[in-house]
């Protein structure tokens, strides 16, 4: 029997006894304070959970977690998953080998363009020794630059104008939520600011699809051909600029390929972390 190696690798990381335990246990370090690295978690690090006050204007929070590598031995960094396309950890070219005794940092961005309140995003280190929960949290003051939120009334005439002319989104006052926060964006980032504010929003419609659970065994030309084109008689509208939409050649090659490469790979892990943070079933006491 074949083994998946990334399952095999989650299931590795349920094992590990992590240093941070569920998040009512974590501790944010302020972004702006500097720890010494202390706190075990496969590598060590100066914090595994860092938080941050956004200021007036602020789009684009960059964190770092540093960390050194005192086991012993190398440990290679396969990837990062994130829990939303808004939050993204740059990494070398992969597998990262952290040889021992090295010490580094992983650059993490939160996207906050029309985010408001307390942000926390998870940032899933996966090694060959088992995963790294990280996380990120930014508090949203009422000052910050945020998007007014549209009432009952004003998404039901969104969706009627949408009925009329499926590229709507990118025109008008429309186009504040859909066009401006794709601006320069690329991959994961784009399919937040792009795909994630319909198909991943608390108040999604409901023939608005989630995308993740349908995106097993979808290849190349299935996400091109919806994304850059769409299909006649459907409400999803065409991104590329060619037929209207908001995004370039460039933006588009790079949004499919992270839904054809990584955007499967995400959901797996997720599902792993909440397969492993579930409370272990209580054994009946015997009689």
């Amino acid at each position: 029997m074949k083994i998946n190696p990334t399952i095999l690798i989650l299931m590795l990381g349920s094992l590990c006894q992590s240093a941070i335990g569920h998040s009512e246990a974590v501790k944010f370090l302020p972004n702006s304070e500097r720890r010494e690295l202390a706190i075990e978690n496969i590598l060590t690090w100066d914090a595994v959970a860092k938080a941050h006050n956004a200021k007036p204007g602020e789009q684009d929070i960059g964190f770092e977690f540093r960390f050194q590598n005192k086991t012993g031995g190398q440990i290679r960094i396969n990837r990062a998953d994130s829990s939303c396309g808004c939050t993204v950890a740059r990494l070398p070219n992969l597998p990262w080998i952290i040889t021992a005794g090295q010490k580094g940092g992983i650059p993490v961005t939160m996207d906050i363009r029309g985010k408001s309140g307390v942000i926390t995003k998870t940032i899933t280190i996966v090694t060959d020794k088992g995963i790294i929960p990280l996380k990120a949290r930014v508090t949203i003051g009422n000052t910050s630059k945020t998007l007014t939120k549209r009432s009952k009334e004003e998404r039901a005439a969104n969706l009627r104008a949408a009925a009329q002319n499926r590229q709507a989104i990118f025109q008008g006052k429309c186009a504040d939520c859909h066009v401006k926060p794709t601006v320069g964006k690329q991959g994961k980032q784009l399919y937040a600011t792009a795909c994630g504010i319909c198909h991943e929003s608390k108040n999604r419609a409901p023939f608005v699809p989630d995308l993740r659970p349908l995106a097993n065994g979808k290849d190349k030309q299935y996400w091109q051909q919806w994304t850059a084109q769409s299909k006649p008689n459907t409400l999803m509208p065409a991104f590329a600029k060619e037929h209207g939409g908001s995004l370039d050649e460039k933006q588009i090659k790079t949004l499919v390929a992270y839904l054809v490469r990584i955007f499967p790979r995400e959901l797996k892990t997720r599902r792993a972390i909440t397969q492993r943070n579930k409370p272990a079933l209580k054994k009946p006491a015997l009689k």
